[in-house]
């Protein structure tokens, strides 16, 4: 059995036979590749995988369709490979589908190949010219784990899952239990049973998979596959699909179709489940309003929008980001350890999708992508940054480790630091502009108003804003909370514990050599490159302490942070009188285990009813599934990495809010739950 270490990736070693690319681990080629391309492997593909799951007339069919949640047509894949079967797939799409429908594609690969790799091979695709040149754009950083890749204008998803194929696909099921696989959940449409062939690649090929399969389906899920193995049509078909033999396609004598006609109980429930929705309220409605036009609230607009949701913004300030998200400069921060618990890889998946999500706001000249430098303050911290870049150290794109030479022309300045870590797709954003900007392209509207109590209709199933005089402001079906640390002041939010955390920026400005700094440098404290006159320096953290008005004893605090990270930077600064400079002062919101908060609002009362077992035996198993306010979410506690995590919790509340598989594997995205610390309160007897 091929084994994966969990936090790294081998990439393919591409093989050149003929024209054609050759896997060496695998002994086995990725597709007949004859010319003319056109002929042979493209036309295999057309034959096998979109003629026999009938794509193209169930695309027509679409717009004859009842309106519903989705709207949304998923593919799944094992062996993503080359792309081949992806690029064909959305190029047909594009030419067939409704324009309001999305396609999501899940895909998995065990050894991915290399940007490079992957560039020369689709240079002798030219019919996919274009959709490979996005692909190419957004081509990820091959660490473990999923990535979002966005084609066509938000048309296209594709979730690109690097590991084992079996492992992977389970991640992102409900529940490890197939009968809540898919609870509630839109499932695969049309599975591409693709991997290399069963006698070079049995791993692929298990009874295990095909349960994992068919625990994503349902009643109409379609596959095919190039293969006709005895034990790929008993393994299938014991799964639940009824498979038929069909004429292969060349010299491939038969190949395999099926549907799959299986029935799941998801009345059989073995184990603790609080985090699925018993009873989830049926949307007959695809609006959405969000409290708060801060970075979470923006970010989950834009995402909800793409999803074809109509979204109302709502804020106390007349234009966005006016709160902790609106500095002038904020870094896209590099959280990283040599550790391989749920912090680290959030942080990694996070930061990863944040370099794509800002890369085109960075090439219209929207803040900068300058790279961001990691400077160790302390024997730790350099141990520590030691040890990430020996994990790293074979992903150059990702991460490169520094000597004082390179620390020196990277940053422009002369520093006195002998090792760093430089991540060259990082930078900084304008969040202020970005926010409005992401409510201005996606035609967002942002209400003017200061709410101060929400409630559930129970006659039409809205939720109610009222302001302070209790005036009705909006109503929706769905609301999400992203309030920060002011979350709390709802009756239905009030369980959660956040923290107020004041931060301090100062702006420092650029008549000093440091306006020569070409890098943002991060170590005790942060400085960025010089931005509209001035550079960003920061950030204090003052727990307790509740005013706006600038302090100058944290100015000078933040120099002497940048003075801790590097005794370069503070003699390159003109700073006689920091007490004097301007800066800006606001809110984090932080929570106590550093994660963000994102998804479905529990019903406290309830949960602490139905887990009360948990506060006498911690490990006790409670056959129930958990009980939600209806339609209510919330996202917050982004803390000072607001920039970095917001792309990814976007999506992972946009997925939840519309049903959808979601982009990201359970045990992390359970790790962010705002259901999770009602259970630890539990289990730990505080409530």
């Amino acid at each position: 059995m091929t084994k994966v270490d969990e936090s790294t990736i081998k990439t393919a070693t591409i093989e050149w036979h003929d024209g054609t690319p050759f896997c060496s681990e695998f002994n086995d080629v990725y597709y007949r590749s004859q010319t003319p391309f056109i002929a042979h492997g493209l036309k295999e593909t057309e034959y096998l995988f979109i003629q026999q799951n009938q794509l193209q007339q169930r695309w027509q069919n679409l717009s004859s369709q009842k309106k519903c949640d989705h709207q949304q047509f998923v593919i799944a894949e094992t062996g993503f490979g080359t792309g081949l079967n992806f690029l064909t797939a959305c190029d047909l799409w594009l030419k067939t589908a409704p324009k309001d429908w999305r396609l999501q594609c899940i895909s998995t690969e065990i050894r991915p190949i290399t940007a490079s790799d992957l560039k020369a091979i689709h240079s002798s695709w030219p019919v996919f010219s274009d959709l490979s040149q996005q692909l190419l754009n957004q081509y990820p950083v091959l660490t473990p784990g999923i990535h979002l890749i966005s084609l066509a204008e938000g048309r296209i998803q594709l979730m690109l899952m690097l590991g084992e194929a079996n492992k992977m696909l389970k991640s992102i099921t409900q529940s490890p239990q197939p009968p809540l696989a898919s609870y509630q959940k839109k499932t695969v449409d049309a599975w591409f049973l693709d991997g290399f062939s069963p006698t070079k690649n049995p791993d692929m090929w298990s009874d295990e998979i095909f349960k994992t399969v068919a625990s994503l389906s349902s009643k109409g899920t379609t596959l095919a596959t190039f293969t006709c193995a005895t034990n790929v049509r008993k393994g299938l078909s014991n799964a639940g699909f009824e498979v038929q033999k069909i004429e292969g396609f060349g010299k491939k004598r038969e190949s395999l179709k099926g549907s799959y006609t299986g029935q799941l109980d998801a009345e059989k429930i073995t184990s603790t489940h609080w985090y699925i929705d018993q009873s989830p309220t049926k949307k007959t409605q695809r609006d959405v309003l969000i409290l708060g036009a801060g970075i979470a609230g923006c970010s989950a607009a834009a995402a909800l929008a793409k999803k074809g949701f109509k979204v109302r913004v709502i804020d106390r300030h007349s234009s966005a980001a006016n709160e902790g998200s609106g500095n002038l400069q904020a870094v896209i921060y590099p959280k990283l350890s040599r550790q391989n618990d749920a912090l680290p890889r959030i942080n990694l998946t996070a930061m990863t999708l944040a370099s794509r999500y800002y890369k085109p706001y960075w090439e219209q000249g929207l803040g900068s992508q300058c790279g961001v430098m990691l400077l160790p303050d302390s024997d730790q911290s350099r141990d520590n940054l030691q040890q990430i870049a020996q994990r790293y150290a074979e992903h150059t794109d990702l991460v490169l480790k520094l000597d004082n030479q390179q620390i020196c022309s990277h940053s422009g300045l002369s520093l006195e630091a002998q090792q760093g870590l430089f991540f060259p797709n990082l930078g900084w954003m304008p969040p202020q502009i970005l926010c409005q900007k992401l409510l201005d392209e996606n035609n967002i509207p942002l209400l003017n108003a200061d709410i101060d109590q929400i409630e559930r209709c129970p006659d039409n199933d809205q939720w109610i804003l009222r302001d302070h005089e209790k005036n009705i402001v909006a109503s929706a079906e769905t609301l999400v909370i992203a309030t920060a640390y002011e979350c709390p002041n709802f009756e239905q939010t009030n369980f959660l514990s956040l923290n107020q955390l004041r931060g301090q920026v100062t702006h420092i400005p650029s008549d000093s050599a440091s306006s020569d700094l070409k890098t943002v440098i991060c170590g005790k404290g942060y400085i960025a490159p010089v931005a509209d006159g001035i550079q960003s320096c920061g950030a204090s953290y003052n727990k307790g302490i509740f005013s706006k008005q600038l302090r100058p004893e944290d100015h000078i605090a933040n120099l002497e942070m940048i003075r801790k990270t590097d005794q370069g930077i503070a003699q390159s600064l003109n700073a006689e009188q920091p007490e004097d400079y301007e800066g800006r002062a606001n809110f984090r919101c932080t929570t106590n285990d550093y994660l963000p908060i994102v998804g479905a609002v529990p019903n406290a009362q309830q949960f602490k009813q139905q887990y009360e077992r948990l506060r006498h035996d911690a490990a006790s198993t409670i056959d129930s599934l958990g009980r939600y306010q209806p339609n209510l979410y919330i996202h917050c506690g982004l803390g000072s990495r607001g920039l970095s995590y917001a792309p990814l919790t976007a999506e992972i509340l946009a997925s939840e809010i519309s049903g959808e598989i979601p982009p990201l594997e359970r045990e992390l995205r359970l790790a962010m739950h705002p259901a999770r610390f009602l259970i630890r309160d539990l289990k730990r007897r505080k409530i």
